[in-house]
């Protein structure tokens, strides 16, 4: 029986221009094999060639950030406010030391209400479409989540965490604006939203000042046994636009209550021209 095992220097050598050949006659038999295919009706697919069926590759809509999609965002979270103090003041929420605050919030809304009709007043102007519900993300990261542990079973504390969770959306209220001005690009657009963050503001400096009263509420303090700040009037010589974070609900054994870090509207929150209520 011939021995079938050569050494490498039995092998014959190739020349490039061999090479060259050989790949030339494989380019060939694929051409030719693949004009055999559409002759007998097979058609050809751009993915590559799978048992089964090849699904198409989804496609999503464009997302463009516009002067249109920043307002009808700031719209769909003036919504959001208008809700939470909707359910605070059917719910009853606003109690005891608290009791004095049902009027102010009252008239929160309202404001909100009217916001929130001149925004899609210019989202329209502009050729947009107004929107006029909440923003589901800004629901369901902050506000359910802030209502469920201020809601809980025994929580001591349900009026002061409501009021904490209207001065939170306040905050946030005048940091979306401020964070708005510089990326709208009409001069008008921008005096607009500037004009909104500080109605805003003014707001969340009243709640502050409800949540911890007096001069020692106006300027950047403590808490004596968590060493948290303090809810105050004027937190910072000027308005920031970091993450803001905010407690409530039932404290546990250390005395601590469940933290909510809450932030503006950003990417994947902006209310698209192709997202409806």
């Amino acid at each position: 029986m011939a021995n079938s095992n050569k050494s490498p220097e039995q092998f014959p050598q190739l020349s490039r221009r061999e090479l060259i050949r050989l790949g030339g006659i494989g380019l060939i038999s694929t051409s030719f094999l693949a004009a055999c295919g559409t002759q007998s009706g097979l058609t050809s697919e751009k993915a590559i060639a799978s048992i089964g069926i090849v699904p198409s590759i989804p496609t999503t809509d464009k997302a463009e950030i516009t002067d249109t999609v920043l307002l009808r965002t700031a719209a769909s979270f003036e919504y959001n406010v208008i809700d939470m103090y909707t359910t605070a003041l059917s719910d009853g929420m606003f109690t005891g030391d608290f009791s004095g605050v049902t009027p102010i919030a009252r008239r929160f809304k309202e404001n909100h209400q009217t916001h929130a009709a001149e925004l899609n007043s210019l989202v329209v102007a502009l050729g947009g479409i107004a929107h006029n519900c909440a923003n589901t993300r800004v629901d369901s990261l902050y506000v359910k989540p802030a209502f469920d542990l201020i809601t809980a079973e025994g929580n001591p504390d349900l009026a002061r965490d409501t009021v904490t969770l209207a001065h939170s959306l306040e905050t946030l209220s005048a940091q979306m604006y401020q964070g708005f001005v510089r990326s709208l690009s009409e001069p008008k657009l921008r005096g607009d939203a500037i004009h909104i963050g500080q109605s805003s503001a003014r707001r969340a400096v009243i709640l502050a000042q409800v949540l911890n009263p007096g001069l020692s509420g106006v300027v950047p303090s403590t808490e004596t046994t968590t060493a948290k700040a303090n809810v105050v009037a004027v937190p910072t010589a000027f308005g920031s636009l970091s993450i803001l974070h905010a407690a409530f609900g039932l404290p546990n054994a250390d005395g601590v209550k469940t933290t909510i870090a809450m932030e503006t509207p950003s990417l994947n929150a902006m209310i698209y021209d192709f997202v409806t209520c």
